[in-house]
């Protein structure tokens, strides 16, 4: 079990389709600067339970957990999503970041109003990818 398994204060998956709902999740090319930018975060005020640096052995070891808890169904909604390019895209593509040793940053996001703040104390960090995961849809955010 991961770090990432009770990370998530709402549900990490939509349809069986890993889907984080109101977090933002940043990828950067190596978890030091993931480390830098979480640091940020705390000290903007942003507490503990709000922000999670994650390495990318971790974000791999997370997928293969989901994975195995899936069911049929998420099988079958995971090609879909990927067929359409929706939700299964954006975790296609951290799997393949964090096997190239990205880093991942975890941020509970609610309000765009938040949101906005979290992406400019972010991007002297240089993230590779940034995305909000709304209601209903994945808001790319640089």
């Amino acid at each position: 079990m991961t770090t990432l398994t009770d990370f998530f204060k709402e549900s990490d998956s939509k349809l069986g389709v890993f889907y984080p709902q109101h977090y933002i999740i940043a990828t950067f090319p190596a978890f030091d600067k993931t480390e830098e930018a979480a640091q940020a975060l705390r000290k903007a005020g942003f507490s503990d339970d709000e922000v999670l640096a994650i390495p990318g052995a971790e974000i791999l070891l997370f997928f293969e957990e989901f994975r195995e808890h899936a069911g049929l169904w998420a099988g079958v909604m995971t090609m879909l999503s990927r067929a359409f390019g929706t939700e299964q895209i954006f975790a296609d593509n951290d799997v393949h970041q964090a096997r190239r040793g990205a880093g991942f940053l975890a941020i509970y996001s609610p309000e765009e109003a938040e949101t906005a703040r979290v992406r400019a104390i972010l991007e002297p960090f240089e993230p590779c990818a940034m995305h909000w995961y709304q209601t209903g849809c994945i808001q790319s955010l640089i």
